[in-house]
């Protein structure tokens, strides 16, 4: 367990899990109060620097990913030369995980986070970004059904390190399209293809291709047809066994092009599941093998018998037709034809009603859309799933809606709409002009804080002496409070560093290097304090005091250890938290002529600080 907070600002909490590249912790934002998971690089892939600085930059362009179903990136940063990420905490239990204790799904329930993944990949598509890793693993389900895809950007910094590749095939073999195998490099197509796997696994209990080691499985995968659900859960309907078929197909262009379309059919079998409609179709392009029949069975006794008397009856009844024909044999032509007209007329009028009056019975109402602007997206998007509505949302800068709020909607409010429509709403980015605040008299880390909630970026940061500003608040910035720029600029700031010291004249025996280095002076012994004299081995012992100032070098409140070495070994006087600018001073005993002072500031191996320095005699008792 990590005891110091991350970056001085998350507090590790508990340890959440492991995987290939990361630990993972449950840490609490000390700036936010709010909880997310911290995840550090495993030590393993440390000495690689190329791979750490392409996992980051993968990391920070996957943290543009803004969707209810992806797990946010909120920060990419090092610790101690560790990178970590970042993200939002969800609360549950990985999709294997879930597999692996209630599988198989209920169909509803295997759509409904089926449809949850393809919506994140088709925003995530939508921008040009590719997962290339998806696997139940990196599947989030909460306690109250709601699913988040995780590690978006990881597959991007794989590519092009084959140590780290390696070490991920054992997980993600059984996802990866037959392409993969001739080194084809992770797309969009690879994303709907192990979508295509968990949908598989998620209404089976089972992957459709296994095998002792990666390369086993995936022989079949790139040779064989693609197995039906249906082998292993017969429970599973044609619709859904055919959409599963088309996202395995071996050849890129057989299977699902784009997660649009995915998910159409998948919220076809939604539809079909809530209004009880037919699930007996199959997606276009895809033949869906029929189950064979089963071979008859020549049987003795009275099975025989039965098939004896069937037999019996059936000649029976071809007789009884034939002197019907032969009866008949008097009867108008012309009548023959009138009878067979009516009663073709009467039939089809029958199950032309019982149809319409079916329709009418199945056929789901129709609601009414409220006002739809004004309205936050996410009860927006409440509304259109209770009323079984799509939407297609389009972002855009507005200046009279705040950010998450749609502006503007195709559709008259109040108007009837069928299920299954679809409605074009677009939703504010906020104004492209935004009012600058003012962060005078705050903290650096909370005039940030401010600026981002503003739109606005922190630029450059610069310190000065102040005599009327506390130390570290904010004394100046440029643009000022109160101007109106463009969503994005950068605002600089001037930090206070207090009042400007007063210049010490540094004793004439102590051999101080400017203001951080450590001094030492010949010290009066107090009242109980022994003084100068000699040591069991004959060395001479004196009391002199250490000096040191902590740098103002804007990192705060610190632990500060300071170590000594003299001729009886080394000794550690002073372990303690200080902020910057306070001078730390301790009264010790040394023996022998010199002594070597190192400072060491939290828990750095390396100190900050190290001098060697004349000892002076001091006055004996």
């Amino acid at each position: 367990m990590i005891s110091r907070p991350i970056n001085m600002r998350y507090e590790v909490l508990e340890r959440a899990g492991e995987g290939v590249f990361f630990q993972v912790y449950k840490a609490r934002d000390r700036t936010t109060g709010r909880v997310v998971a911290v995840k550090m690089l495993q030590p393993a892939f440390l000495g690689d620097r190329s791979f750490c600085n392409a996992l980051a930059e993968a990391a920070r362009s996957a943290s543009a990913l803004n969707h209810a179903q992806i797990a946010r990136i909120l920060e990419v940063g090092e610790e101690g030369g560790t990178p970590f990420l970042v993200t939002e905490y969800v609360r549950g239990i990985n999709l294997k995980q879930r597999i692996a204790r209630i599988a198989p799904f209920t169909l509803s329930v295997a759509v409904d986070f089926a449809i949850a993944i393809g919506e994140a990949l088709q925003y995530a598509h939508g921008l040009g970004m590719a997962h290339g890793d998806l696997r139940p693993e990196n599947v989030i389900v909460s306690p109250e059904g709601a699913v988040k895809v995780t590690d978006f950007g990881v597959a991007a910094a794989l590519a092009a390190f084959p140590a780290a590749f390696a070490a991920n095939i054992p997980r993600s073999a059984a996802y990866r399209p037959p392409e993969a195998s001739a080194g084809s490099p992770p797309d969009i197509t690879w994303d709907l293809y192990a979508l295509g796997v968990i949908l598989f696994e998620m209404i089976t209990g089972a992957l459709p291709y296994t095998g002792d080691t990666p390369q086993a499985a995936a022989d079949p995968a790139a040779r064989d047809v693609p197995p039906s659900p249906r082998t292993l859960n017969p429970g599973v309907p044609r619709s859904v066994e055919g959409i599963t078929m088309k996202a395995l197909q071996k050849r890129p262009e057989d299977r699902y092009l784009h997660a649009a379309d995915f998910l159409s059919d998948l919220k076809s079998v939604r539809d079909a599941l809530r209004f009880g409609r037919s699930l007996s179709w199959s997606p276009s392009g895809v033949t869906v093998p029929q189950v064979a029949p089963q071979p008859e069975r020549h049987q003795v006794g009275p099975a025989a018998s039965q098939s004896i008397q069937a037999s019996g009856r059936a000649s029976t009844g071809v007789s009884a037709m034939a002197g019907s024909s032969a009866r008949d044999e008097g009867v108008s032509p012309l009548l023959k034809i009138a009878l067979a007209t009516v009663v073709v007329i009467l039939i089809t009028a029958v199950v032309a009603g019982v149809a319409a009056w079916m329709a009418i019975m199945t056929k789901p109402p129709e609601q009414r859309m409220p006002n739809l602007v004004g309205k936050k997206i996410e009860e927006v998007r409440a509304i259109a799933d209770k009323a079984n509505v799509h939407l297609i949302e389009h972002e855009e800068y507005n200046d009279q809606y705040d950010p998450g709020v749609v502006f503007k909607a195709d559709w008259v409010p109040g108007r009837p709409i069928a299920p299954g429509r679809t409605i074009p709403v677009w939703v504010s980015k906020g104004s492209r002009m935004v009012w600058v605040p003012s962060v005078l008299g705050k903290t650096a880390q909370d005039a940030e804080d401010t600026l981002k909630a503003q739109g606005l970026t922190l630029g450059d940061v610069d310190r000065q002496y102040s005599d009327t500003v506390p130390f570290g608040e904010i004394m100046a910035q440029n643009p000022k409070a109160g101007k109106r720029v463009p969503r994005g600029q950068p605002v600089n700031l001037t930090i206070s560093d207090g009042p400007k010291p007063q210049p010490e004249a540094p004793p004439s025996d102590t051999g101080t290097i400017g203001e951080t280095s450590p001094s030492v002076t010949p010290s009066e012994p107090g009242a109980g304090e022994p003084g100068a004299g000699e040591s069991a081995t004959n060395t001479q012992v004196t009391v002199q005091r250490i000096r040191v100032t902590v740098p103002r070098d804007g990192r705060g409140l610190r632990r500060v250890r300071v170590e000594y070495d003299d001729a009886n070994g080394t000794h550690t006087p002073i372990d303690e938290l200080h902020n910057e600018g306070d001078v730390v001073s301790k009264r010790v005993e040394v023996a022998g002529p010199t002594m070597t002072i190192r400072v060491y500031y939290n828990d750095d191996s390396t100190p900050a600080v190290e001098q060697t320095l004349p000892v002076s005699s001091g006055s004996r008792p």
